[in-house]
């Protein structure tokens, strides 16, 4: 798994690829934690990711949480339906911002 991560907009966008599993979520969790010491503006986008397991769900709870707490904005981007119904099933759709595009999401980050 690799993440990318850029800037549009003033907006760190990350782009995880692969999996985000027990192997990966180390990995991911690095990633997503290095951004928001950058940041506290933050994009997940999920098109590239074709699984994310109970693991890769927690980073993105605690990365939510953390922003939250300092002020920041988190806000999951272009989820394939797939991965969108793993994260209605544990009900952080209720909890966590989900945008189908970057540019849905930018209201959020104003």
């Amino acid at each position: 798994m690799e993440v990318k991560s850029e800037s549009k907009d003033g907006v760190t966008v990350l782009t995880p690829t692969g999996r985000v599993d027990t192997s990966t979520a180390k990995a991911f969790e690095s990633a997503v934690m290095n951004a928001i010491t950058e940041s506290k503006k933050i994009a997940i986008a999920f098109d590239a990711i074709d699984y994310i397991s109970s693991a890769g769900l927690r980073v993105v709870l605690m990365a939510g949480k953390k922003l939250q707490s300092e002020g920041g904005v988190l806000v999951l981007i272009n989820m394939p339906d797939k991965i969108f119904t793993v994260f209605k099933v544990s009900g952080f759709d209720k909890i966590l911002k989900i945008c189908s595009s970057f540019d849905e999401a930018k209201p959020f980050f104003n």
